[in-house]
């Protein structure tokens, strides 16, 4: 059964609702989007503070209700009941993204994720974003987790909002699903290391390593995205430009991030301290 909303609308939603919640949170996530006007939005990029770096891979759900669903079927997934998610990941014959993805976390670990909704239509999606809780009320997996694609057929994950767990399939294999709350509540932890020190240090080292990731094509177009960003950035001056050192990290994570959403499929979220 479909949700009734797109993949796309959901990720514009869950990075949308990180802009518009991040006051109330528990630790600012100042956000970069890949539309160049967000470029101008005034964040308060506090360079001197330390900036993790997030990744999200977003993947829309079906819903499942029917107990011919084979992961109810069969019995193999104890735990999970009617009515269910099920995402699709892309098929190793395919595409590299999982495999991409678990290389990716092994840069960043316990900082790259598959994103997927626990709403179950659209009228549940308008709800949670109006209230800016898409975010939280998605489930989060670890591509290390679920481990290397066996094969080139069809694996999917199934998942129930409530359960701390969910099953890689089709031989099934429990996995363990993070909230964004649990993940917020290890960002204080994550500041502390010695990589994420600065955010200038941080969007420098993120560029460099998107940079080293992407296809020839992507690092040759690298300079063009660079000068395109550039100038949607507020001028010297502007509220928010004053510091030439951090309009070059802003330029940084934005570069990072547009090649990161083309090349590699996912995307960039900087989180800070209050």
């Amino acid at each position: 059964m479909k949700v009734g909303y797109s993949e796309f609308s959901y990720g514009y939603a869950f990075t949308e609702n990180l802009i518009r919640g991040s006051a109330a949170a528990p630790v600012g996530a100042p956000v970069f989007p890949n539309l160049v006007q967000e470029a101008k939005a005034g964040y308060d990029v506090r360079i001197n503070f330390p900036a993790v770096p997030l990744f999200f891979q977003y993947k829309l759900p079906e819903l499942l209700t029917r107990a011919r669903a084979f992961e109810i079927a069969g019995g193999q997934c104890p735990g999970l009941t009617l009515d269910f998610f099920r995402i699709a990941l892309m098929r190793r014959d395919v595409s590299d993204q999982h495999r991409l993805l678990i290389d990716w976390e092994g840069r960043y670990p316990g900082q790259v994720f598959y994103a997927a909704p626990c709403l179950r239509d659209g009228a549940a999606f308008n709800k949670a974003y109006n209230a800016v809780e898409v975010a939280r009320r998605s489930a989060l997996f670890s591509p290390v987790a679920i481990g290397p694609l066996p094969d080139d057929k069809v694996h999917t994950i199934a998942y129930k909002p409530g359960l701390s767990y969910g099953y890689f399939c089709s031989e099934p294999k429990e996995i363990a699903v993070e909230t964004f709350d649990s993940l917020t509540g290890r960002l204080p932890t994550l500041f502390k290391d010695k990589r994420f020190g600065d955010f200038r240090g941080t969007a420098q080292d993120v560029r460099s390593a998107v940079r080293e990731a992407a296809s020839p094509a992507l690092r040759q177009a690298e300079n063009g995205i660079a000068g395109r960003l550039r100038q949607a950035l507020p001028p010297d001056g502007a509220d928010g430009a004053a510091q030439p050192d951090r309009a070059e990290a802003i330029l940084d994570v934005l570069v990072a991030r547009e090649i990161a959403r083309i090349d590699l499929g996912i995307d960039l979220v900087i989180a800070q301290p209050r």
